[in-house]
């Protein structure tokens, strides 16, 4: 049996309450239905498939969604298994406040970044100076660094190669590209050889067979598929779609000769600890005597 040690990508959020504007509506026109609807009592009871799961804030004011860190951080408090994350977008005039006081005094981990929901290139000044600030605390930084399906996405700021810049300025930061950064796997993977604490999630990426099997074979070939972290995008897929869809994925590298990607190598990913490799330490929030707000 494939166990799951940390699940690396995960969202909360409420439709109408934290899910809303183009992004709400464009997911009903892309899918016909809701899938960001997720309370924190239902993510709890689908992060019982791994060890431990990410919880992703978000702060997309631009496409219509911000999903709060204080929200993140009382979903996640008393629950030894939820790893919160912060989400700010570097435009905000306070973008600094917002995350010294995410780390500080709601003991979140790391920081999420989507420049394509954000509206924000990441060689943007802001865009760095708060990577100085994650780099200052030691907190990993997680990328939406790819396509998506919201039309109010700015296309232009999605492309993985864009973090090289990132990558070389701050060499010691954990970093990685959600989604392989699908479509442009390989150039997110590019990205990920040149830099030793850059990473990859799979999340998202069991609906898309033939850009998984593409993409393993490529960190084959790269030999960095040690750096290929487990997610599965809860709510858009569970941890169990996400097992079958990356051996249904090496099952095709083998059938078509071009990578010989095993049952065992998927295995490793499900397995592979990265509350270690991204350096997630522990950080009790300073007003851990009273609950964050809503």
């Amino acid at each position: 049996m494939t166990l799951v040690t940390v699940d690396v990508h995960t969202h909360l959020g409420e439709r109408g309450t934290h899910v809303g504007g183009p992004l709400a509506d464009d997911e009903m026109r892309v899918w016909g239905r809701t899938h960001w609807d997720v309370t924190p009592a239902g993510h709890a009871a689908a992060a019982a498939a791994a060890t431990a799961s990410v919880v992703l804030a978000f702060d997309a004011e631009p496409v219509g969604t911000v999903v709060p860190n204080e929200y993140v951080a009382k979903a996640v408090a008393d629950k030894p298994n939820l790893i919160g994350f912060a989400s700010v977008n570097p435009t905000r005039p306070d973008a600094a406040a917002r995350l010294r006081h995410a780390v500080e005094d709601l003991g979140l981990y790391g920081l999420k970044l989507g420049p394509t929901y954000q509206h924000f290139h990441p060689h943007d000044p802001a865009c760095l100076d708060l990577l100085e600030i994650a780099d200052h605390y030691g907190i990993p930084v997680v990328w939406h660094q790819g396509t998506t399906f919201t039309r109010a996405a700015i296309a232009e700021f999605a492309r993985p190669l864009q973090l090289d810049l990132p990558a070389r300025r701050f060499p010691a930061l954990r970093m990685w590209i959600a989604h392989f950064g699908h479509p442009w796997t390989a150039e997110a993977l590019s990205v990920v050889r040149r830099h030793e604490h850059f990473y990859v999630d799979v999340s998202a990426m069991d609906t898309r067979p033939w850009q998984l099997a593409q993409a393993l074979a490529t960190a084959s070939e790269y030999q960095v598929f040690d750096r290929v972290l487990f997610g599965s995008d809860y709510p858009f897929s569970t941890v169990e779609r996400t097992i079958t869809g990356l051996h249904r994925a090496a099952a095709l590298c083998r059938s078509l000769g071009i990578a010989n990607v095993t049952a065992s190598d998927i295995d490793h990913i499900c397995a592979r600890d990265a509350v270690a490799l991204l350096g997630l330490r522990p950080r009790p929030p300073r007003s851990s005597q009273q609950p964050p707000g809503p």
